[in-house]
Parts: C-alpha cells; structure tokens; sequence
C-alpha cells in the first residue's frame, strides 16, 4: 500500500517538473523574440522581396538595397524569340512601373499582423523557410496591347493554299502549299505581365500556332489535274466595245472552276443573271431568228468557245441547245447558246480524275481549255455531216414609191441546214468511239425583195 502511494507522488512530481521546463522554454523563446516583435524596426530575418534578402534590415536599408536592383526591372529589356529570331522590348514600352514601397510594407508586416501567436508562428515560418515577398509591378495595359499586335503584324504568316499553275505551253504546274503561324495574342500577353515581375535574365518563346492551308500540295496533287485535254478559241470583234465586255465578264466567271468526278457543270448557275446590275452591257441577241438589242449579248460565244473544248476534252455533254440561225465564228453544229432561265449548257465530268477550266480573253480572241487526265496517245475530233440544205424563200414587199415592175433586194437569203455532229475519238491513232452528239436544224433566211406596185389596167374612152 505504502509502495503504491509513494510511485504515484514519484509520477505527479516528474509530471510537474516536466511542465515548468516547458514553461520555461516558451518563456525563454517569447524572451528571446518580444523585444523584435514589440519594439523592432526591422524587417524580420528569411524575409525577401522579389528574390532579395532584406531580412535583419530596417525599411531605409532595405529600400536603398533594393532601389539598385530594382531599377532593373523597369530598365532591362525583354527577349522575345521565334527559332532563329529575335525582338527586345524595353519595359517603357509598356510602362513598367515597380511600386518599390508596396513591397517594403509588405515584407516589414511580416511578424506584426494579428495576435501574439500569429506573429510568433509568422516570425517562426520566415526564419526556418524564408518568405518572398512578389515584386508589385504593374504595366500599361493600353501599350502593351498595342505592341503585342504590331508584332503580330510581324510574326503572323498567312496560309498559302497549293494552286495550278499553266504554263506558256500548257504544262500543269502545281505551285506548292505553305503553312502559316498566328500569335496567341493573350498568352504573349499574360507571359510579359509575368516576365515584368523578374529582373533577371528575360527570355519569352512567342506562343505561336501553326495555320495549316485550306488545299495542300498533296491534296491538290491527288485531284489528278495532270495535262491538257483540249482547247479551243474563237474570234469577236474588239471594236464592238459592248460585246467585247460581256465577253471578258462571262469568261472570268468560269476561268478556274474545278469539277470533281461525277459533277455537272451549269453554265447558268456559273454564270448567273445577264443583267446591267451584275455589269453587263447591251449588245446584239438572236431572238426569233433575227438580231435584236438585248443585256449580254455576246455571252453565247462564252458558251460555245467552251461547249466546244468541252467536245474536245471528251466531257460528257449534259445539255446542249444550238442557236436558230448559223453562227459564224464556229462550224455548223458546234454552237450553244444559252438564256438564263430558259436555255443551259451542261457538261458532266465523266473521267476519274478532277477538271480545271480554264478562261483567257485577249485583244479579240477566247480560248477555253480544259485540264484534267487521260492516256497521252489520246486523241478527239469532231465532225460535222451535212444533212440537208434548205432553199430559203423570198419575201416581196410593195413600195408603193417604187415604179411598176421595179424590183430591189433588200435583205439576200440564207440557206437553212440540218446536220449531225460527231465525235471521234482514237487511242494511238486507232478509231476507239465514234458517237453521235447532236442533231441541229437551223433555219433559213428568206430573201427580202421590194417591188412597185402592180401595173394599172389602160381605160377605154
């Protein structure tokens, strides 16, 4: 009984003892840091401001050690780099202003907010690990901006798309795709707000992104374009202004017009309206079998410069109709004239590869080509067989001014016709396909005569 009670007066003796050292040691720590912590003028020790040691010293001794230093970061150029190149932005450029004291109150607060533990724990935390204090710098937003989008200016490259290119002897070139480069404006824009917080050595990669081209070199390459299949021109008078004019206008909305495997080409829906409001002129129409003013006139020889390159090409003629009357600047059946709304040329791409069609209008002539692929021994015709002649008839008109039996022509007839028109084709020189493209009817011009009026019968007196 006795040895019990004397071991558990041993324990609540060693109990207290233990206690009062503690006590003691806490005592001896608050001793050791109160006088800093009441009435010290110093910034605590493990303190730095932007990467600078300032602990131990008072706020003035602080301030002059980093006012050297500092000057840096509002002097102390940026590099921007892109692979080999190179652009340095001053920080005045953007109005790199260090507000030195905001970071001086900051780091001198450090041990001084709150409560006795709380400094206590914060004077602890800086002397065992060391507390930075961030640089507070601050930029012109507006100039910074600005400068950002003049280099984009610099740096940003524009895609270029793969295109052919026709040579002087019709030789198919394809002139090759590039990639282009866009800057991340904000991301440039948040690196040099973060890059203006160091004053060390200042180094920023431009964010750029790769732009790749809408039409590649490969992707053009495999739409098979590869040599010229046919061409064919054809005259118009380059005084007749007007006409000339509607000419070059329909010509240059078809000049590059790519069809893919299968598609069918309208020259309507290419072409669109003729109307003065899309720029073209009046100019000479056949209607009704006679020349009349009408807006593009003219367009008929796009039309038909094209139908036949398209013969000669061996494209599939979709739609086809021929004027009422001969035309002169092509043979009989080798025209297509066209009305929007009313009448269309169509031509499908029957081959296995892309077409390109290609326009060009110079001085007095059109020529039309068609690009595409086939075997290099290939060969088309085209033939046209008179069918039918037909006599026109006469017309005569009285002049009541002219005398008895006089007679004058005014307008000679013309012959009407009605042909076929073929298309032959040969593969090293051997007769491969003979087809029958059309069946034309053109109607004939009567032979207008004026004549005096009948002879009055003599009266008997």
């Amino acid at each position: 009984m006795g040895d019990s009670i004397n071991s558990k007066s041993r324990k609540i003796v060693t109990g207290v003892a233990i206690a009062v050292c503690l006590g003691i040691g806490m005592l001896w720590g608050a001793h050791k840091m109160l006088p800093g912590m009441l009435a010290g003028d110093r910034i605590c020790q493990g303190v730095s401001v932007g990467g600078y040691d300032v602990g131990g010293m008072t706020v003035a001794e602080a301030r002059a050690r980093l006012q050297s230093r500092m000057g840096e970061c509002e002097t102390a150029p940026i590099s921007l780099r892109l692979g080999d190149e190179a652009w340095r932005v001053s920080p005045e450029e953007i109005g790199t202003v260090v507000d030195l004291e905001a970071g001086l109150r900051a780091a001198f607060s450090v041990g001084r907010r709150g409560g006795f533990c709380a400094r206590l724990v914060q004077r602890r935390r800086a002397a065992r690990s060391g507390i930075d204090i961030p640089l507070v710098v601050s930029v012109d937003e507006q100039r910074l901006r600005d400068l950002v989008f003049a280099l984009a200016n610099v740096v940003q490259v524009q895609p270029a798309d793969a295109r052919l290119v026709i040579a002087d002897d019709d030789q198919v070139i394809i002139e090759p795709s590039s990639d282009g480069r866009r800057l991340d404006v904000d991301e440039l824009i948040a690196r040099l707000r973060s890059t203006t917080l160091s004053c060390g050595v200042r180094e920023i990669d431009l964010p750029v992104d790769m732009v790749l081209p809408s039409v590649t070199t490969s992707e053009l390459g495999s739409k098979g374009i590869r040599c010229l299949l046919g061409k064919y021109t054809t005259k118009f008078k380059a005084s007749n202004v007007k006409r000339a004019k509607n000419i070059q206008l329909g010509a240059a909305m078809i000049d590059g017009t790519i069809l893919a495997p299968g598609d069918v080409f309208s020259f309507n829906d290419v072409v669109g309206p003729r109307t003065s409001e899309r720029g073209f002129m009046e100019a000479d129409i056949i209607f009704n079998a006679e020349l009349v003013p009408g807006i593009g006139g003219g367009i008929c020889q796009v039309s038909t410069t094209l139908y036949n390159a398209a013969l000669l090409s061996d494209l599939d003629i979709v739609s086809r109709v021929n004027h009422s009357l001969p035309i002169s600047y092509v043979p009989l059946g080798r025209d297509a004239t066209v009305a929007y709304g009313a009448i269309d040329l169509k031509i499908g791409n029957n081959t296995d590869h892309h077409v390109l069609l290609k326009a060009n209008v110079a001085k007095d002539i059109i020529t039309f080509r068609i690009f595409g692929d086939r075997p290099e021994d290939t060969t088309v015709d085209v033939e046209t067989e008179v069918l039918e002649r037909i006599e026109p008839g006469v017309i005569e008109q009285v002049n009541e001014e002219f005398a008895p039996g006089a007679r004058t022509m005014i307008q000679n007839g013309a012959l009407g016709y009605r042909v076929a028109v073929w298309r032959v084709v040969k593969l090293g020189g051997v007769e491969t396909r003979r087809e029958l493209i059309s069946k034309d009817r053109y109607k004939p011009q009567p032979a207008i005569v004026q004549v005096g009026p009948a002879a009055q019968p003599l009266t008997t007196p």
